[in-house]
């Protein structure tokens, strides 16, 4: 392995990772809250309508 892919591998680490996961919390939530909206509005009345056309819909009911 040449010398900078061992560096670049020793830098990385759980721990560093856990602290770009910490810098990236608003990030994260954004996402989350899209991820959220997404399946609300748009994903959920979807697949509602299409367990309705199936007759299945009834269970959610």
């Amino acid at each position: 392995m040449p010398d900078d892919e061992q560096t670049a591998a020793a830098r990385w680490t759980v721990r560093s990772e856990l602290h770009a996961v910490g810098r990236d919390k608003p990030l994260l939530a954004v996402l989350a809250a899209i991820l959220c909206l997404y399946c609300a509005f748009i994903a959920g009345p979807i697949v509602y309508a299409v367990l309705a056309i199936n007759g299945i819909a009834d269970f959610f009911k």
